[in-house]
């Protein structure tokens, strides 16, 4: 007995000796943020008078990110630890449910714990100074998160010198040797390339001239029949102009998205993919009293051709206002693709495929320095159908009001509210109507580290 816990004391001294160097060596970085969610709904997922749906409830979610550098190279995990509660309303998730990251009280009853972990994030960087490269799972982002804003699994190079910047990535959505050999023409891969030009801002020159100026493309080829449902192959194509600047007080933003593409079936025509979204928004700011924006958003909808579907991302993660173009209640994200209607791709967003559109215009009054620990923002929505429901109904949406306030208690802790009311328009009436309106409330505790 003594002789065995001699050798296990010298395993471990061997094994201790080998891995405290390569410890030390690696410099480790934690981050993450816990949030704890109260939330009050009324008529917001059938938004019509014709019964009681109203829901209260409460949720969390902690977040963990962990980095580890040594040398040129960096692993980066990002955990959801109670990834416990996926998206209901969704079917076509497959093994990831759409999971929120959220966990919902009252999920688990006594004892015992939720059992899962979801992992969001996986990848390694290597650093080469002007050049990274990078292996795995990690979030992308094209222009204003319209056409996409989600995380996937990706080889993707980055380049950058002065004030330009380049990327080209090849992302993998569904592999299908999981399913058996042979399968792999059946793989639904994603190629982004993006390109953007800085100037301005930087230290030394003047801080109110900045200006940057993107160009993106994005081509999703689904080889079928298993990625997108009821198609044998399918290509979607986004191109992206992208437009931002700071000129004294004023700042302007710009985007304008165009989407092409086809659904092909065995034994009939293939169907045209098409699609086009506008943002332009301006913001001007009044001193430390307030700064007063306008954002005007237009997407096509989709008119019901039996030769075309009109959709308007990948999978984005664009929100609107607290009602209207925002999906954080059942989600991972704020946001989701610019739409009235519509559904996802693959387990992307919400609002992708063939809805209605939107055509939307928000003012916006921020007061940043209300008092010190404290900000609000209002705001106002008008927003309707781009297209009518069933070809003929009405469009109108109505009118947001919307008021948010952010208080910092601490440098960590910080307490939000976000209140939405919806006076709804006639839009529902095509639906058998009449509609009424929408209001949600969500208070939360944020803490990040």
């Amino acid at each position: 007995m003594k002789k065995m816990m001699m050798m296990w004391m010298a395993v471990l001294g061997v094994l201790s000796g080998g891995f405290v160097p390569a410890l030390e060596a690696a410099e480790l970085k934690f981050s993450g943020d816990f949030r704890v969610r109260g939330i009050y709904t009324d008529n917001l997922f059938d938004a019509a008078d014709i019964g009681d749906d109203q829901e209260a409830f409460a949720d969390g979610r902690f977040r963990l990110k962990i980095a580890a550098t040594a040398g040129i190279t960096t692993g980066i995990v990002v955990v959801d630890f109670t990834n416990a509660f996926g998206d209901p309303g969704n079917a076509d998730c497959g093994r990831t449910r759409c999971s929120t990251g959220n966990y919902r009280f009252g999920s688990a009853n006594f004892g015992g714990d939720y059992g899962i972990v979801g992992v969001r994030e996986a990848h390694l960087k290597l650093d080469f100074g002007d050049h990274k490269v990078v292996f795995g799972r990690k979030q992308f982002r094209l222009g204003n998160s319209l056409i996409l804003d989600d995380t996937m699994d990706a080889v993707a190079g980055k380049m950058e010198s002065g004030g330009f910047d380049a990327m080209l990535a090849v992302g993998k959505l569904l592999d299908r040797n999981m399913s058996g050999p042979g399968n792999t023409g059946g793989d639904t891969d994603l190629f982004i390339a993006k390109v953007g030009f800085a100037h301005g801002g930087k230290e030394g020159e003047e801080a109110s001239d900045a200006h940057k100026l993107g160009l993106f493309s994005a081509y999703l080829k689904d080889r079928g029949p298993f990625f997108i449902p009821a198609t044998d192959d399918a290509q979607i194509w986004a191109v992206g102009v992208t437009a931002d600047g700071r000129f004294g007080p004023i700042e302007a933003q710009f985007e304008v998205d165009t989407i092409g593409g086809e659904r092909n079936f065995t034994g009939t025509n293939s169907v045209d993919i098409s699609g086009l979204n506008l943002l332009l928004g301006g913001k001007v700011d009044l001193g430390s009293s307030a700064d007063i924006g306008l954002t005007f958003l237009h997407t096509r909808g989709d008119e019901g051709r039996a030769d075309e579907n009109v959709i308007t991302g990948i999978s984005g993660n664009y929100v609107l206002g607290n009602i209207l173009v925002n999906d954080n209640l059942l989600s991972d994200r704020e946001g989701q693709c610019a739409n009235v209607g519509g559904g996802r791709i693959g387990s992307g967003a919400a609002g992708c495929t063939p809805g209605l559109g939107i055509t939307a215009v928000k003012l916006a009054v921020d007061l940043p320095d209300m008092t010190p620990e404290c900000d609000l923002d209002v705001a106002v929505i008008w927003a309707k159908a781009t297209e009518p429901p069933g070809g003929t109904g009405e469009r109108n949406l109505g009118i947001e009001l919307d008021v948010n306030m952010v208080h910092k208690i601490d440098e960590h802790l910080n307490m939000t509210v976000n209140l939405g009311y919806l006076f709804a328009g006639n839009f529902l009436e095509a639906f058998g109507g009449p509609g009424d309106n929408i209001m949600k409330a969500v208070a939360s505790l944020n803490y990040t580290f």
